[in-house]
């Protein structure tokens, strides 16, 4: 089974490779992207079971908060460590739609800051506005919401 935790861990894993930064926000919401497009392709199914939870910067998953929050807002400089001290990832070659998902929402937004990924988190019409905008506000973002958002883009 797939977790958040393990997506993570393949997210750091391609930045480490590339000599790029993620800090704990960037992390967050490259993971989010990753759900997004994975839910998107595969016609709603989630690709792990934790919901996002709508916070002040965009969409949230607590045990990544958890995980690597002490970092505040520097790069992550180490893996989440499973229960056996192994850095647990997803095999990208088991499936077609999360290799699919995690190549896109890399080589798509890689380059940008947390900061700016959040922005894209918090357009109109976002799943994540429509959890904190509007009569109830809800603490965790619905999949159909997720899955019928449109892409953004932060042009340089």
């Amino acid at each position: 089974m797939v977790t958040s935790l393990n997506v993570a861990n393949n997210i750091l894993g391609r930045a480490f490779n590339e000599g790029i930064h993620i800090t704990p926000m960037k992390l967050q919401k490259l993971i989010y992207f990753t759900y997004k497009k994975y839910l998107q392709d595969s016609g709603g199914t989630p690709l792990f079971a934790e919901r996002f939870e709508a916070w002040r910067y965009g969409p949230v998953v607590p045990s990544v908060y958890n995980e690597f929050s002490h970092y505040r807002d520097k790069p992550i400089k180490k893996h989440h460590l499973g229960s056996d001290g192994k850095p647990w990832s997803v095999d990208e070659s088991s499936s077609l739609f999360f290799k699919t998902a995690f190549d896109f929402v890399w080589e798509r937004y890689k380059k940008l800051t947390g900061i700016e990924l959040s922005t894209l988190t918090h357009m109109p019409g976002t799943a994540w506005e429509k959890a904190v905008k509007g009569l109830q506000i809800k603490l965790h973002l619905d999949d159909s919401d997720i899955q019928a958002e449109r892409w953004f883009r932060i042009e340089p």
